[in-house]
């Protein structure tokens, strides 16, 4: 028994290094990749997403493309979204346990989110395959 959990607990500690490894070779060769590409398209050298996490984080300037009710996303943007399909949304969870497993991350990132000001359903868009998925059980 204790050999098994050995073996278990090692199994995943080579399967976390496996992943690890992955993710810096990724970043050596994926950062570079991005910044060669948009420098030459902006013509200046700069890291996209470091320029977005600077304007939207550091400098706090997203409000200035617009901002939206704090409810926006649930009374606006999800809706549209699946259009009819959020009529079965709440009989989901009631006809089948299993769906809370997708509905809950989801509208907790939707609700975390909800907190910034601007919004745009580009945000939470990876939300509306999984509340579908729970609408149509």
């Amino acid at each position: 028994e204790i050999l098994n959990e050995r073996m278990y607990l090692w199994k995943n500690i080579n399967r976390i290094k496996e992943i690890f490894v992955s993710g810096v070779i990724s970043l050596i060769v994926f950062i570079p990749l991005t910044v060669i590409v948009d420098s030459y398209f902006w013509r200046r050298t700069l890291w996209p997403e470091l320029e977005v996490l600077h304007f939207n984080v550091v400098l706090n300037k997203s409000s200035e493309w617009g901002v939206m009710p704090f409810l926006w996303y649930f009374y606006s943007a999800i809706p549209r979204s699946m259009l009819t399909a959020i009529i079965f949304l709440p009989l989901g969870p009631l006809l089948d346990r299993r769906c809370l497993k997708y509905l809950v991350p989801s509208v907790l990132f939707v609700f975390l989110y909800s907190f910034l000001p601007h919004k745009e359903l580009r945000f939470i868009i990876y939300t509306i395959p999984a509340l579908n998925t729970c609408a149509a059980l």
